[in-house]
């Protein structure tokens, strides 16, 4: 096993409130932290990234942005694009 090393770094009451309260919920820390990292670096989705888009189309819509579609006609089968069903996948097991 390798040496421990510690990291520091500031967070702000104002502006990072959210986190602040996430680490507060954690009863580890440094276990949660490094598997936030990690996450980001592996370019995983995570929970708050759904969350995120979530929220931004709620947004959209109660700015009046409306989406609409309709089958093809043709009997096309949409599929899902492969990055965004490894995507959902990954999700699914978190």
């Amino acid at each position: 096993m390798g040496r421990k090393v510690v990291v520091s770094f500031s967070l702000d009451t104002d502006e990072d409130r959210d986190l602040l309260r996430w680490l507060g919920r954690q009863e580890n820390r440094s276990a949660a932290i490094r598997e936030a990292l990690r996450a980001r670096v592996s370019g995983g989705v995570t929970l708050g990234d759904v969350y995120q888009a979530v929220k931004a189309v709620e947004r959209l819509i109660r700015s009046g942005v409306v989406v609409a579609g309709a089958p093809a006609d043709n009997g096309e089968i949409w599929e899902e694009p492969p990055d965004i069903a490894a995507a959902l996948d990954a999700l699914g097991k978190l």
